[in-house]
């Protein structure tokens, strides 16, 4: 090595020692990029994954990255591998690496129950804290649980049950704008996917942070301009796409240094407005909270956190969050409680039109409700309004698959024991540090073995009497992985279970649903989370064209 830096500086006899200085750290940073890429080249080599069966082929840069994104129903590339493969098996991702995924809950379980030990991988963390900031969702070990910890009570039942009326007060608004754009006893063409993206916009603005995005009312007026910090999250949520670029920067942090390619300069500067409109609304909260004598309950999470911060402090505590970390809290409310909740009933209203028997069952339980402001203890207790949504998000679960990378070497245990490709039997799976495991969230949620011979099927009534097995799935929430479970369960999934009850509550009387194109028309596509697609229009982006029609009375 010492030769090659006295050859290096023999080529800058003129240079001063700052250059030479600037030229040996270029050769070091090159010289340790290189051996790290090597080293994830060869690693795979080395990991007891590679006798685990798996499927062949993959690019060495992309891996079955390729197949898995071109598939039109989100997550059945992996449920095809599963009964090639069985319960346990890998595929490849880029620079071929392997990546272990299974369907065994026993596994499944301590992965996500052993959460310092099984982390988001550094890829997935990248693409978090880019778009999104070092949130809840970007965070891991000892920051993430003190994060979560003060975030907590804010997403409580008690608080819940006062967001209500913003979740049925918004979800009227958009009833009332079906209302007024159809006529009696006449259908209207509506796109479900831009309203109800709009709805539950309006929805985490105002039960998030108690701003007043007003898309709807944009939507409505043909304004495709809307709020400042609304313009903001839309263009930072349209660049989250993965360019070559993009890729290269996930693999390669040396080159996140190039901030000049469009797609940075979007990122950057958007992210810089909602920074910006995020301390205005905490310092005025702050100042709000500090001035006021009075000692009423709070209605929105960012005031909730503000509050458990100074109630903290007060008490000499550190669990405090910065302010950088509460600002960053802000799209990370956005893209949590607004897309996945919009997307989730976009695909509700779809297989509702897809089984009218089941539309109609439900909007008589939901008419039997003398109330159009239900509060969520009248929403939770319509029996089948609650098996239809425990149904939509079993099989529309809108994150496909995540993953957890192994911390340290470990050993996986198993329900069933798997046969390795030379025919060695496991009842557990070695991994290594730096292993990915795949959580197959939407095969598990309709796995046969567990659901029955009717598991990709909508149906409703199977929550009248769910099969035994489900209770062994280590999810939070509904005997499913939806939500996920273990200390990285989503923090939200009570506020998105009742909003979802309140969009369908005020649709569901009011209109009845049909698809406005042919079923076969209508692909899933993941970004972020799995959306609607037309196949013969997909430059249009998602999109679900339903036909409307005022219910008869």
């Amino acid at each position: 090595m010492s030769h090659i830096v006295q050859t290096i500086l023999s080529y800058l006899p003129g240079a001063t020692i700052y250059t030479k200085a600037l030229v040996l750290g270029l050769f070091g940073y090159v010289s340790f990029t290189s051996i790290g890429i090597v080293k994830r080249v060869v690693r795979p080599y080395f990991s007891p994954l590679r006798a685990v069966k798996g499927p062949g082929g993959g690019t060495f840069l992309r891996g079955h990255f390729p197949e898995i994104r071109s598939v039109e129903e989100a997550g059945s590339w992996h449920r095809e591998q599963m009964n090639k493969y069985g319960h346990v098996w890998v595929h490849k991702a880029g620079f071929n690496q392997d990546r272990l995924v299974t369907t065994d809950l026993k596994a499944l379980h301590y992965v996500m129950n052993n959460s310092m030990a099984y982390h988001k991988p550094e890829e997935a963390r990248y693409i978090l804290g880019e778009l999104l900031g070092e949130g809840l969702l970007f965070s891991e070990g000892a920051d993430h649980k003190r994060q979560r910890r003060i975030m907590n009570p804010a997403f409580g039942i008690i608080h819940i049950r006062e967001m209500t009326g913003i979740f049925v007060s918004k979800s009227s608004e958009a009833r009332t704008i079906f209302l007024n754009t159809s006529c009696a006893n006449e259908s209207t063409v509506v796109d479900m996917v831009s309203y109800l993206s709009c709805t539950t916009l309006d929805i985490i603005g105002l039960a998030g942070f108690d701003y007043s995005f007003d898309s709807l009312s944009h939507l409505a007026n043909n304004d495709r301009n809307g709020s400042e910090l609304a313009s903001a999250f839309n263009k930072l949520l349209a660049s989250a796409k993965f360019s070559t670029l993009t890729i290269l920067k996930v693999v390669f942090p040396v080159l996140r240094m190039i901030t000049f390619d469009e797609r940075s300069r979007t990122v950057n500067q958007n992210k810089a407005v909602i920074s910006r409109i995020g301390k205005q609304l905490i310092e005025e909260k702050r100042r709000a909270l500090q001035s006021s004598n009075e000692d009423g309950r709070a209605k929105d999470l960012l005031t909730l956190l503000i509050k458990a911060n100074l109630a903290d402090a007060n008490e000499g505590g550190d669990r405090q969050l910065s302010d950088e970390e509460m600002v960053n809290q802000i799209p990370t409310f956005l893209i949590a409680g607004h897309e996945t909740t919009s997307t989730a009933t976009s695909w509700g209203l779809y297989s509702l039109a897809m089984h009218p028997d089941v539309q109609q069952k439900l909007r008589e339980e939901l008419l039997g409700l003398p109330t159009e402001q239900p509060t969520m203890e009248d929403l939770n207790s319509l029996a089948y309004l609650d098996m239809v949504i425990r149904e939509i998000l079993r099989v529309h679960s809108v994150i496909a698959a995540t993953a957890r990378v192994a911390s340290h070497e470990d050993i996986i245990p198993l329900d069933t024991p798997f046969t390795d490709k030379y025919g060695k039997v496991h009842d557990g799976i070695h991994v290594k540090k730096g292993d990915t495991i795949v959580i197959p969230v939407k095969v598990v949620n309709t796995l046969e073995s567990i659901w029955g011979p009717d598991a990709l099927e909508f149906n409703p009534d199977r929550w009248l009497n769910p099969p035994k097995a489900t209770q062994g799935i280590p999810g939070v929430w509904g005997n499913q992985l939806t939500f996920l479970g273990g200390p990285r369960a989503c923090i939200g999934f009570r506020f998105a279970i009742v909003e979802m009850k309140a969009l369908l509550f005020s649709l569901i009387r009011s209109f009845e649903f049909e698809l406005a194109v042919s079923p076969d028309q209508v692909i899933q596509r993941a970004s972020l989370v799995t959306r609607p697609v037309l196949r013969s229009e997909p430059e249009k982006g998602f999109q679900l064209p339903m036909r409307i029609r005022r219910v008869r009375t």
